[in-house]
């Protein structure tokens, strides 16, 4: 594995199956995770006002958002409960994670996260290898699988989360991640005022979302010039410009992906988007 320094001095790591990095380099693995998914999704203001947050973390990678956001929420409030269903398909994580040198200030939370086990369990229509980690105010579940099956699962089960982080690989490599179709499945796992939170700034991301059924609102830069991605049904977010509203309206890359039996593989998915815009293209072209 290669081992990446990011720009807040945190360290990450490379993926070699997507060939990406786990963080934002220029932004920075810690300050990612707290500035684009923990704050975004409002955890330090639940931690004052209720008794548990329920976090739906799709794509589990490196624990940084977990560790952050049970680092923020105890902060925040020592007594919070907090219980944390993870999705992740590298059985291998555990190891690679050993393999960074994790800050300091989130020690305490990665010592917890090293310390579980795992075992079998069965949700929705499967059964799946689990990583579990729990101590007396914290719960954390690993589920090892294909993404969309497992969230398909937990909507057989009603499971509801106050909070999403949503953070596969890019959409260009992970492209089955990102349809409207499962953003469809993640709008049924949330509670009316929870938010996702995402790095990405895609138009094809942010018209899938609302397609799906959600609003949408952006989110300050952070180590680059796009503003990432936050969604609720109801909560209040922060506001989307009319420039972005009309990107999303007229350019030909909001054509959203499309997955309707949910198991498609990426390139079917990927191939079909890019007719789709490339027809956009030409329609526009015409008109001219």
């Amino acid at each position: 594995m290669i081992k990446i320094l990011t720009k807040d001095g945190t360290e990450t790591l490379l993926n070699e199956e997507f060939n990406e990095a786990y963080h934002s380099t220029k932004a920075g693995a810690y300050s990612e995770s707290l500035y684009k998914f923990v704050l975004p999704s409002r955890i330090d203001v639940m931690a004052k006002e209720k008794e548990e947050i329920r976090i739906l973390d799709v794509g589990f990678g490196l624990g940084y958002n977990v560790s952050v956001a049970i680092n923020v929420a105890k902060k925040e409030n020592p007594n919070i409960k907090v219980s944390i269903l993870s999705v992740e398909k590298d059985v291998d994580i555990l190891n690679k994670i050993t393999l960074i040198n994790y800050p300091d200030i989130l020690k305490e939370e990665y010592e917890f996260i090293l310390s579980g086990h795992f075992s079998s369990e069965k949700i929705g229509d499967s059964t799946y290898r689990v990583y579990k980690s729990t101590n007396k105010s914290v719960k954390l579940k690993v589920i090892f699988g294909e993404g969309r099956k497992i969230l398909q699962d937990f909507l057989k089960e009603r499971l509801k989360f106050d909070a999403v982080f949503y953070d596969a690989f890019s959409p260009k490599v992970n492209t089955e991640m990102w349809t409207v179709d499962i953003f469809r499945v993640v709008y049924g796992l949330m509670t009316e005022e929870a938010v996702l939170s995402t790095y990405s700034a895609a138009l094809s991301v942010r018209k899938g979302l609302i397609e799906a059924g959600f609003k949408i609102g952006l989110v300050e830069p952070l180590g680059r010039k796009s503003s990432s991605t936050v969604a609720s049904k109801k909560a209040e977010l922060p506001p989307l410009p009319e420039k972005e509203k009309s990107r999303i309206r007229s350019s030909p890359f909001s054509e959203v992906f499309r997955d309707k039996t949910l198991n498609k593989d990426r390139e079917e998915i990927w191939r079909d988007w890019e007719e789709r815009v490339n027809k956009r293209k030409l329609s526009v072209s015409k008109s001219l």
